[in-house]
């Protein structure tokens, strides 16, 4: 039986799959990769689903088991760790970068649910987006894309690429950060990538997770190997500042200049 859920919610290009491999660590956590995306539960929850409705997924999300849902090929890549687990697990966390607007829903007709959203730097999410050749088409002009993210989003409400689409998200956790303050909690990427024990530690406490041996090892991990993969999760720190050098002026100077004096502004630091 689940006893909690956790959902890692963030824009794409944000660190949820290296999130998502942090709280996996926990030997009493079944992990899913975006089952909201995947062709099983694909359209399965609206905002206007009943709290049956939702409880029913959640449940046949923590049983299923395919390829997609468990990352397989990341696994046995090396992209991404595998886990010892114990025999019976107690808390179902799945992420999602799509679907944002369901998030609310989740946490009203779920009480034992509980989000992490984290948020990156705006210049860092649209950089990391541009430069991915197998997320931005390599026939678009990222002059013409940083803002609205339509050669991506394809007009798909639930896709959420591009500099507008990273400010609907973080308003949306600001917001729900005020209306579920023990609910929902917020981690900058930044602080993720610098402060990592620090963070985790304030993360799997909000969880009720117990820090152990096998998350120390990773976080250590994750930092000392480097994999190129633009969907690895080992990856050198200076990944977060790589935007500084990289990002057209242009891009930056626009996307700063939006932020700054907002509520928002908190994420340029």
């Amino acid at each position: 039986m689940i006893e909690s859920i956790c959902v890692i919610a963030g824009a794409p290009r944000s660190g949820t799959s290296w999130l998502g491999m942090l709280i996996d660590s926990s030997p009493i956590v079944n992990y899913r990769f975006q089952p909201l995306f995947s062709y099983a539960f694909k359209d399965a929850l609206h905002p206007d689903s009943t709290d049956a409705e939702i409880a029913t997924v959640i449940q046949q999300i923590d049983a299923a088991e395919n390829e997609f849902l468990l990352q397989s090929d990341k696994r046995a890549s090396g992209l991404y760790p595998t886990f010892a687990k114990e025999q019976r697990h107690r808390c179902l966390a799945f992420k999602t970068c799509r679907y944002q607007y369901i998030l609310p829903r989740l946490l009203r007709a779920l009480p034992q649910l509980k989000t992490i959203g984290i948020v990156r730097h705006p210049c860092g999410a649209v950089h990391s987006w541009l430069v991915n050749p197998k997320e931005f088409p390599p026939d678009s002009d990222p002059l013409k894309e940083w803002r609205w993210g339509g050669c991506k989003n394809q007009g798909r409400q639930e896709e959420f690429f591009g500099f507008y689409k990273w400010k609907e998200v973080a308003h949306l956790y600001l917001d729900l950060h005020d209306q579920f303050p023990d609910r929902f909690a917020l981690v900058r990427y930044e602080d993720l990538v610098h402060e990592t024990h620090q963070e985790v530690r304030r993360l799997f406490d909000f969880l009720q997770l117990r820090v152990t041996p096998q998350t120390e090892a990773f976080i250590s991990e994750c930092h000392e190997r480097h994999e190129d993969s633009p969907y690895a999760v080992f990856k050198d720190r200076r990944v977060a500042e790589r935007w500084v050098t990289e990002l057209q002026p242009e891009i930056r100077d626009a996307i700063v200049t939006d932020v700054r004096g907002t509520r928002l502004e908190r994420f340029l630091a």
